[in-house]
């Protein structure tokens, strides 16, 4: 075989959609997809996900001869899947949390942690982190190496993507119908999300914080090996479809200003700096749809303490918070393992 066979779990989801179309835009060398996802009842096969590509059922889920599987959605099933799917000698590449959660996959941000690839072989088990949290890390990383990360405060902003396609349509409804003078039902969220904002992401857990919170700051902690980093997220809905960014305030242990953060920044991996001081040059939702890096603008000292920093960091949550970085991660463990 001149390429990898690579299966796709729930192929049909965003996410799902969009790990195929990278994996292609990166021409990874790929001789086999194996797609599924539900189906409609006594469909054998749906229409093709992309040119010659056909989704299949998942009863049908085959991992015989696959060299890494992607599990895209159905947190309930990952740990059957991964089994099987690491039974059969492939690598597993979880998005949907669940293993992470578990304790079963390694946490990757190749930019931050690429080390941890070649040490998680033996598992053969790998996580993406939620968007958010692949953001940050790649940010935090780049300063704790030189100035060592004391304490970060984050208002994280989460598009209506980030609940699924339901969501989404939600949004669209409520949109529709505000706009035609009608009033919009409410399912999917504890509040209207047409012309609001809601400071929940998830079900609340215990201490007041939402389980949106909680898996960005212990992923966020997870990735950079900081386990008792003070990182404090306060997770806000937005009624926009796609986009994740935050606001966020660091202060550090040693000397660094905003001008040694600039610095620095502009050659951290992954990462490109919108830095012009007092325009109007900062990322938006708007500009980081379809990038691959990691946003950062609004870059300024903080003078409520010793040495703090305040800055702007957004990214393309579907695609570098999800699909690319699960691909770097194919990538890397498929040339790891040889």
């Amino acid at each position: 075989m001149s390429g990898f066979a690579i299966a796709i779990v729930c192929a049909a989801s965003d996410v799902g959609r969009e790990i195929l179309a990278v994996l292609r835009e990166r021409a990874v060398p790929v001789e086999e997809f194996r797609l599924f996802d539900d189906l409609a009842d006594g469909d054998d096969a749906s229409e093709p996900a992309d040119d010659d590509e056909v989704i299949r059922p998942l009863a049908d889920v085959d991992f015989a001869g696959v060299d890494a599987a992607f599990l895209c959605a159905r947190p309930d099933q990952a740990s059957e899947w991964a089994a099987r799917a690491t039974a059969a000698g492939a690598l597993v590449i979880d998005v949907t949390q669940a293993l992470a959660e578990a304790g079963e996959a390694r946490l990757i941000v190749p930019e931050v942690n690429a080390d941890a690839i070649e040490e998680a072989l033996e598992s053969g088990i790998f996580g993406s982190p939620v968007p958010t949290a692949v953001g940050l890390s790649v940010l935090l990383k780049a300063i704790d190496d030189p100035a060592e990360l004391k304490r970060v405060a984050v208002t994280s902003l989460e598009p209506v993507s980030q609940l699924g396609r339901p969501a989404v349509e939600e949004l669209v409804e409520q949109t529709r119908a505000l706009l035609n003078g009608q009033s919009p039902d409410v399912q999917v969220f504890p509040h209207r999300i047409a012309f609001n904002v809601i400071p929940q992401s998830g079900e609340f857990v215990s201490g007041g914080r939402t389980r949106g919170e909680w898996l960005i700051e212990s992923q966020t902690r997870r990735v950079l090996d900081l386990p008792d980093l003070p990182i404090a997220v306060t997770s806000v809905c937005v009624p926009t479809f796609f986009g994740h960014a935050a606001a966020v305030s660091i202060e550090t242990e040693r000397p660094f200003d905003a001008d040694a953060a600039r610095a620095v920044l502009r050659e951290a991996p992954g990462l490109l700096l919108h830095d012009e001081s007092g325009s109007s040059s900062y990322p938006t939702f708007v500009d980081v749809i379809g990038s691959d890096a990691t946003h950062v603008g609004r870059l300024r000292d903080d003078p409520t303490v010793p040495f703090g920093l305040g800055l702007w960091v957004a990214i393309d949550g579907l695609r570098k918070g999800a699909a690319v970085n699960a691909v770097q991660i194919a990538e890397r463990a498929l040339r790891a393992r040889g």
